[in-house]
């Protein structure tokens, strides 16, 4: 059978029983394989499979493969993804014009699964897979719910249109941008943030989703433009008062739809962003601990630790040495 990405993973193609070894990593690249970069599949819990993929296309090419039972949770949170599933067609993700894209799917019997690549396109995705098994074992006393969820499962290619909260968006960004061989604590981590996207799919498919902050076409539109100037590093040495006037806000609503939109505060998401660049630059570019705590803007390198374990699950120095 035609694998989609690389060796024995495949993306919305998880087998019914996952692998043994608690996780399946391969990175490719050249050669045979059309996709360079990191594809991961782990089971989290058994009958909860995740898979991550972030990778670019090296090739234009459609590759095929079979997609096996279950309910799947999908978030495309940078590049594109098209793919189909059966006669259904999917093109998800932000350059396919949505801030994030989002799936959910009940797959009840295999069929067929084609993925299309485009040359130089990148493709950054979350998907969780609910193996039948574990649906059947949901407990809890809200039967109703769980009679819904369980009534999805079993109707093959059912879909359900979902707009993830920007919380949800946040969490998928971080366990895709995790680290490549995540430690004891950053899987504790990753898996609590696998199981608050789980809770958050299942309430759409129960009808019992929490209301979304809304946010106009134009305040989207703002606070991209605005996501993107402050990802080019404009405001370094800006203030919050200086990012509010320059999109025509004013302060706290600034600080309200950011948050809506991003799933967490302007000044979280720079300092988040900091830290991603430190983080780079300790694995790549070996730097020491000290000139990547003042990369990140901290001028202790104590400080600098604590916030960087509480965002990526090791310390500074522990990466480096990896690194």
């Amino acid at each position: 059978m035609p694998q989609s990405f690389a060796p024995r993973s495949e993306t919305f193609a998880v087998a019914s029983k996952p692998p043994a070894k608690p996780q399946l990593q391969a990175r490719t690249g050249g050669g045979q394989h059309h996709i360079a970069g990191l594809v991961e599949m782990r089971e989290i819990k058994p009958g909860l499979v995740l898979q991550r993929m972030r990778v670019q296309d090296l090739a234009d090419k459609e590759t095929q493969g079979t997609v096996l039972p279950g309910v799947k949770i999908g978030l495309v949170v940078g590049g594109r993804s098209d793919f189909w599933l059966g006669p259904h067609s999917f093109r998800l993700g932000p350059q396919a014009g949505a801030q994030a894209g989002a799936m959910l799917v009940a797959v009840a019997e295999p069929d067929a699964y084609r993925r299309q690549a485009h040359r130089g396109q990148a493709e950054h995705k979350l998907v969780l897979t609910l193996l039948p098994d574990w649906l059947e074992q949901l407990g809890g006393e809200d039967a109703r719910a769980r009679a819904r969820i369980q009534a999805f499962g079993a109707r093959h290619l059912a879909r359900l249109d979902w707009r993830p909260s920007a919380r949800a968006i946040a969490l998928a960004h971080q366990i895709v941008h995790g680290p490549e061989r995540p430690g004891l604590i950053e899987q504790l981590y990753q898996e609590a943030r696998v199981m608050e996207i789980v809770a958050e799919g299942l309430a759409v498919v129960a009808g019992e989703a929490p209301p979304q902050a809304a946010l106009s076409l134009r305040e989207h539109r703002r606070l991209r433009e605005l996501q993107g100037r402050l990802d080019a590093g404009e405001f370094e040495q800006g203030g919050l008062a200086e990012i509010a006037n320059s999109v025509g806000m004013s302060v706290s609503s600034l600080q309200r739809s950011f948050k809506a939109f991003a799933g967490e505060g302007l000044f979280e998401y720079l300092r988040g962003r900091k830290l991603d660049a430190a983080r780079e630059a300790l694995a790549r570019e070996g730097l020491s601990v000290g000139q990547a705590a003042a990369l990140a803007g901290y001028g202790n390198a104590a400080n600098f630790a604590t916030a960087f374990k509480r965002r990526f699950g090791c310390s500074p120095s522990a990466l480096r040495a990896r690194g």
